[in-house]
């Protein structure tokens, strides 16, 4: 047990670091082909959703703010100098002169707060970089898990329309059959109707199939913006 013990407090920690999410690959880029038509429906998806673009311009303004972070020491940087007519003019008296040594005279100043505030400042723009990427990571796995979950539900519908339809397509050739008995006085009017009862109530299931199907069809096209027939 102890030896058990020891081997997972070897290894659990590599078996997590093993599991971390590749962001990169949650949505396949565009040079990669040979996929299954789902993943085409969720990079699809990725592509049209106008939210993944205020994500990225949200990404763009955080880097932009770190380099303008970076260079905020101007703001508090002063340079003074001292420029006048006997260090332009070496001719000038030289007496009157004496009172302006040395010909240049430059002074520069800077907040001590710089030493303190602009680091913090930096680090702060990172942090909100980080957390725009992040924002963007989480974008990626809620699209892609909702586009596979509607697609799921799509194939899911197709699959119970098919199996309605079927069904509806054999309860109506039974009632074809009964109908025709009927006519040659072979069963009763209760018999008939019981059939006619039978397809109707069948009728209205793979209607209701039929409609929740076209729903489920809407709700993944609603993600990928063009038809799924259209896809490639």
């Amino acid at each position: 047990m102890k030896k058990l013990i020891v081997l997972l407090m070897i290894f659990l920690p590599q078996l997590i670091h093993a599991q971390k999410v590749d962001y990169n690959a949650v949505i396949l880029p565009d040079n990669v082909t040979d996929i299954s038509f789902a993943e085409k429906l969720v990079r699809l998806a990725w592509r049209n959703n106008p939210a993944n673009d205020i994500l990225v311009h949200e990404r763009e303004i955080s880097d932009l703010e770190i380099k303008q972070a970076r260079w905020q020491w101007l703001d508090d940087f002063r340079v003074q100098g001292n420029l006048n007519e006997f260090v332009l003019n070496e001719d000038a008296d030289v007496a009157g002169r004496a009172a302006f040594f040395p010909k240049y005279n430059i002074t520069g100043q800077i907040r001590l707060s710089y030493f303190v505030g602009l680091p913090i400042e930096v680090k702060k723009k990172k942090q909100e970089a980080l957390i725009a990427k992040s924002n963007q990571d989480l974008q990626k796995l809620a699209i892609r898990a909702e586009v596979l979950t509607r697609y799921e539900t799509y194939l899911m519908r197709r699959e119970l329309l098919k199996i309605q339809t079927e069904i509806l397509e054999d309860i109506y050739a039974s009632l074809s059959i009964a109908e025709q008995k009927f006519k040659n006085g072979e069963i009763t009017l209760d018999i008939y109707n019981r059939e006619l009862d039978r397809y109707n109530v069948q009728k209205v299931r793979q209607v209701t199939a039929q409609g929740e199907f076209n729903i489920s069809k809407v709700a993944v096209e609603e993600m990928i913006g063009v038809k799924m027939e259209d896809v490639q």
